[in-house]
């Protein structure tokens, strides 16, 4: 599994490749992020999973709703809560409570491919019956952070998603040379009745 804790301590996030800063730590939330609040995405307790550096807690917080972030690096959890308040910042790698909303921006490709299923699973345990995903993945091929459409598609709808919305678009980055974007899936989905089968719309 990926170093993150010690990529935010200024390690190598892959072998080779220097550290010139956290390229998804832009200093503000990702347009796609803001673009989902506008389009009132975000209902209910938000469960920011992944949460890094807390650009997109941060706002969506600035925005009236209430948000619990997580994240599996200390590091990065520290700097969030230096950056604002009106977040419940959770250091750890399980999620508890139920939301109303999931938010699960540059996650998925975190995870090596065969945990990718479970972290599905768990957010849809923590999530309210009819509870909103979104969801963003790198949609690149080859490397450790490779997704395809239709793994990420058989992750979802096992756990109990059903899809919504399946797009490409793009995450901004900074730091990296030539790279100030990265190609990414954009997923909406919504928690399935527990018990009910899980269907998906293209």
């Amino acid at each position: 599994m990926v170093d993150f804790e010690g990529f935010y301590r200024g390690g190598q996030l892959v072998e080779g490749v220097p550290n010139n800063g956290v390229p998804w730590d832009i200093g503000a939330p990702q347009p796609v992020v803001v673009a989902w609040e506008a389009a009132g995405r975000f209902r209910g307790h938000v469960l920011d999973a992944g949460c890094g550096t807390g650009d997109n807690a941060l706002f969506l917080a600035s925005q009236g709703h209430q948000v619990t972030g997580v994240d599996i690096a200390p590091t990065a959890i520290e700097i969030a809560r230096s950056r604002g308040g009106g977040v419940e910042w959770v250091v750890g790698s399980t999620f508890t409570g139920e939301f109303g909303t999931v938010l699960a921006s540059a996650l998925f490709h975190c995870l090596p491919p065969g945990e990718r299923p479970g972290l599905m699973v768990a957010l849809r345990d923590v999530a309210a019956d009819g509870a909103l995903l979104n969801l963003t993945s790198l949609a690149v091929e080859g490397g450790p952070f490779a997704v395809t459409e239709a793994e990420l598609r058989s992750a979802l709808t096992g756990a109990g998603w059903e899809i919504t919305r399946f797009e490409q678009d793009v995450i901004i980055l900074t730091g990296v040379d030539g790279v100030p974007e990265l190609p990414v899936w954009v997923v909406e989905a919504t928690a399935a009745s527990r018990g009910a089968c899980a269907a998906t719309t293209p």
